[in-house]
């Protein structure tokens, strides 16, 4: 860690080394008021290194930076525009296909317009059936016809790294949360050749860093 590493993933490393060593674990609960449903979800200290140094991102890590952009749309008033599913309920997990638990995506489903978007840090094709079954469940839980919902993929900057998917989503999520026209489609749409660099990615890691040491870290 140089002297430009944030301060707030210090303090996050060192808690962690400390808080979670010997195999110990945090627990936390996914938030109602968030995700719809409450669900026990634990913190190991190798997702507190992959955060604090790079490596492959957790479901439960993407899950408390989803309560920390919750608190923002409370904070602007957007909860009748923006709501959250937990990724485990309706991404490969929740399909049981433990071969594919490697890559994020991000899915953005506007249930009135009948339209979902796609995400991909890879920018992998869309046709693939993984995406089709994370899409198909989505809806459901929307109780809404598979038959009128356009699939479309939107251009978005493309990940650096190999481990780098789970932040790159969670960028996806805050800049979507943050707009508060919700002009993403827009903004994307065109697959500029914007690409994020390390200070953008970073934001992420300290946005989580704070406030995970706020809420969590006791």
């Amino acid at each position: 860690m140089g002297a430009n590493y944030p301060s707030a993933l210090k303090r996050l490393w060192t808690w962690a080394n400390d808080a979670l060593a010997d195999g110990r674990t945090k627990s936390f609960e996914l938030s109602k008021e968030a995700f719809g449903a409450t669900k026990k979800q634990v913190i190991f200290l190798s997702d507190i290194h992959a955060v604090c140094s790079g490596g492959e991102i957790a479901g439960s890590i993407i899950c408390i930076y989803i309560h920390f952009l919750n608190e923002y749309v409370k904070k602007q008033k957007m909860t009748n525009m923006i709501n959250f599913i937990d990724p485990g309920m309706i991404g490969v997990i929740g399909c049981d296909n433990a071969g594919q638990r490697n890559h994020w995506t991000l899915t953005v489903a506007n249930p009135e317009a009948g339209i979902v978007y796609y995400m991909d840090p890879l920018k992998r094709r869309i046709a693939n059936g993984e995406w089709v079954e994370v899409v198909d469940n989505a809806i459901k839980m929307y109780k809404e016809d598979q038959n009128k919902v356009s699939k479309k993929k939107i251009g978005v900057p493309v990940q650096t790294g190999n481990k780098d998917c789970g932040m790159f989503v969670m960028r996806y999520m805050k800049e979507i949360v943050e707009d508060k026209e919700l002009e993403f489609v827009v903004k994307w749409m065109r697959r500029t050749n914007r690409v994020y660099t390390d200070d953008d990615v970073n934001e992420i890691r300290t946005d989580f860093a704070k406030y995970f040491i706020k809420r969590h870290a006791n």
